[in-house]
């Protein structure tokens, strides 16, 4: 059995134990963790009570119309799709029955594989758009639905070793975007060129694309914590701050450093330094079973201990995946306890509106007894 057949099989079993007949995937996040489909627009059904599939669902999956062959075959799950992505369903997702999505609507095509005379309650995603939602209880009038990311997006948090080799390499490559971009940080150059150069130094090393829009942030932009991208120059007495990641079959990286361009001032000098014990107190504190928001509090109430928690408005951190934000979150209001292979960032900040700011981000793997740093560029204040 593959890696995404074990999931699914995990999924049906938790709600099994729960009033589900099926659940309907389209994130595309979500679609790749459960089937390995790694193309655009598609969506999944799974069924985890069978006798909701129609007959033209179950001689798709070359299941003959009796109770005992469909005990004994059960449908594991359709894709469905437009013909872009017809021969890459079949490549990618083994197991799993392609439904060609043609003259009509992909939710017109999602009725036609369940039965019309039962009451059908579907799980979906909790980020599904409204616009999706409604037509789903336009068009599938016995259906009901209810949101199951507790389900379907929870089990993310944990990473397998598989998972945790690419998040690994692709952090590998970040550092080395990292040390290769200090020898260009030079007065002169521009925010825009250093994320450019980046970017393609990235892909360069086997990064598919990059994690998020890169930020580059000098001098008095540094107070934005996701500032945009400009033609600023890089002048003399600046920090520059550089949060960049990319995309490595399939999963992110993350990582942030803050450099400086010529001498600092000694304000620049003590709140880097300030930054920099508030992640390192908050990463001696991460380990498994602990809760989110207590590790929080502690780079938080450092911050605040120094009189500067006003500058420190964002959350610790994020879990990291397939996406870039996931759950769980170093946040105030986040009470998920860490567990082993959790993915995590550690990344405080201060922030002097009109000055400049200090962000300095790790990307972490939660042990048993305490962490895994991954990002391994140097932290110490660097001057160019």
């Amino acid at each position: 059995m593959d890696i995404f057949a074990t999931r699914r099989e995990k999924l049906i079993k938790e709600l099994m134990q729960e009033p589900v007949d099926a659940v309907l995937i389209k994130h595309p996040s979500n679609l790749y963790y459960y089937t390995g489909f790694t193309g655009g627009e598609a969506m999944f059904l799974m069924p985890v009570n069978a006798d909701i599939m129609s007959t033209y669902a179950l001689e798709l999956a070359g299941i003959s119309n009796d109770s005992q062959a469909i005990t004994n075959d059960w449908p594991d799950g359709y894709v469905i799709t437009d013909s872009r992505y017809y021969e890459q369903v079949e490549k990618e997702c083994a197991g799993l029955t392609l439904v060609k999505w043609e003259k009509k609507g992909m939710v017109e095509t999602i009725q036609e594989l369940m039965v019309e005379d039962k009451k059908i309650h579907i799980v979906l995603e909790d980020d599904m758009n409204l616009a999706q939602y409604m037509k789903l209880t336009q068009v599938c009038r016995n259906c009901s639905f209810s949101l199951g990311s507790k389900w379907i997006q929870m089990p993310r948090m944990v990473k397998d070793e598989e998972e945790l080799a690419q998040i690994e390499q692709a952090e590998h490559i970040g550092d080395a975007a990292f040390s290769h971009i200090l020898d260009i940080l030079k007065p002169g150059v521009s925010e825009r060129e250093i994320a450019l150069e980046l970017e393609f130094f990235m892909k360069k090393q086997g990064a598919s694309k990059l994690s998020f829009d890169t930020i580059v942030a000098s001098g008095p932009n540094g107070s934005m914590p996701h500032a945009q991208v400009t033609d600023r120059l890089l002048q003399s007495g600046d920090f520059v701050t550089m949060d960049f990641g990319c995309v490595y079959q399939g999963y992110c990286s993350d990582m942030t450093r803050t450099v400086a361009i010529g001498t600092p001032t000694d304000e620049m000098k003590k709140v880097y330094q300030i930054v920099l014990d508030a992640n390192v107190r908050a990463m001696e504190q991460i380990a498994a079973e602990q809760k989110c928001s207590d590790i929080d509090a502690v780079a938080r109430g450092y911050i605040a201990k120094q009189g500067y928690g006003p500058y420190f408005g964002h959350g610790l951190g994020h879990g990291v995946g397939l996406d870039i934000h996931e759950e769980p979150r170093f946040s105030p209001k986040c009470d998920v306890i860490t567990a082993e292979n959790m993915v995590i960032t550690d990344e405080p900040g201060i922030y002097l509106p009109g000055q400049f700011g200090v962000r300095i981000e790790d990307l972490v793997v939660v042990k048993e007894n305490g962490y895994r740093k991954l990002s391994q560029s140097e932290k110490q204040l660097i001057i160019l």
